[in-house]
């Protein structure tokens, strides 16, 4: 048996047991009198994000125009707004065809008034890598998908059948490097959040 063999053999035999995940009060972390869109929009804008109301589903292309009129390079996977896309993502082969990507509109699920963070599935995902190498991320949520707190958002996820999701809140950014802020460091430069 080699070392790293023996490695592996002492894992196993040391793994702890498995434990039930603690019960929580989920209720417990919400003020009923607290605003939760108010909450949402103030922690969209406080992570560099940017929250536009729209009145229907039809307004979404006129928004994207309005909002990026210089974007060559678009996807958008709202069927609604299908319009906007310019690229046709089933001929993509390999996540690097899309690096000049402007903007990437996607369905948002579930939208958390305590961060500002907004899950996307797999079923809405396409490519994996897709919000990320974007220039712009534009996530459309319904005003009633939006959850007080990650435990409502935890417990609405944990009985759907994925395999991959991603939890969004705000445009990439980092203060690593001499401890000044940069936007769009390893990811989208923008994030706007569309409220249907």
């Amino acid at each position: 048996m080699n070392s790293r063999e023996k490695i592996l053999e002492k894992i196993k035999t040391n793994k702890p047991s498995l434990l039930e995940l603690p019960k929580i009060d989920k209720d417990i972390f919400v003020d009923v009198n607290e605003n939760q869109l108010s909450k949402f929009k103030k922690m969209i804008e406080a992570v560099g994000g940017n929250l536009l109301t729209l009145n229907s589903i039809d307004e979404i292309i006129p928004k994207l125009i309005e909002l990026f009129p210089l974007a060559k390079n678009n996807y958008s996977h709202i069927i609604e707004a299908s319009g906007f896309s310019t690229i046709d993502i089933s001929e993509i082969k390999k996540p690097q065809e899309l690096d000049d990507l402007d903007v990437l509109v996607l369905e948002g699920e579930i939208g958390i008034a305590e961060n500002g963070a907004v899950w996307i599935s797999e079923v809405n995902l396409i490519i994996r890598v897709l919000p990320i190498i974007t220039t712009h991320l534009v996530l459309v949520l319904k005003e009633s998908q939006i959850v007080a707190t990650q435990h409502h958002a935890f417990e609405k996820i944990e009985s759907s059948d994925f395999d991959y999701g991603i939890f969004i809140s705000g445009p990439s950014k980092t203060a690593d490097i001499e401890q000044s802020l940069v936007i769009g460091a390893q990811g989208a430069l923008s994030l706007t959040i569309l409220l249907i």
